[in-house]
């Protein structure tokens, strides 16, 4: 069963603007694609089929990571959240925020 909303346009709310917040937005893609990193991590010691690959594409992925060390997952993980926040940005600067179930321009 769908849950309705109390906010209506009769009362001054607009049920989209809800869902189109930028900060709202950023955070949840920041949490899963932390939440993703994480995985991608703990894979590299769950299933170590060619480490020197994994290791080699996190070096090119994220700035100062030097190994599977608690320094660089840390610094990972900042990384991955900061640049759900500049992805989702640049969404909303272009004007691809979800309007009536589609993409439009501003």
């Amino acid at each position: 069963m769908v849950k309705k909303s109390n906010i209506t346009p009769e009362k001054g709310g607009d049920i989209m603007k809800e869902h189109c917040n930028m900060w709202k937005c950023s955070n949840r893609v920041g949490l899963f694609l932390v939440a993703l990193y994480v995985i991608c991590f703990a894979w590299f010691f769950v299933h170590p089929v060619e480490p020197d690959l994994h290791l080699r594409l996190l070096r090119l992925s994220y700035f100062g990571f030097d190994g599977m060390n608690i320094v660089s997952f840390i610094a990972g993980a900042i990384q991955t959240y900061i640049w759900a926040y500049i992805g989702v940005g640049i969404w909303h600067v272009t004007g691809c925020c979800l309007k009536s179930g589609s993409c439009e321009k501003k």
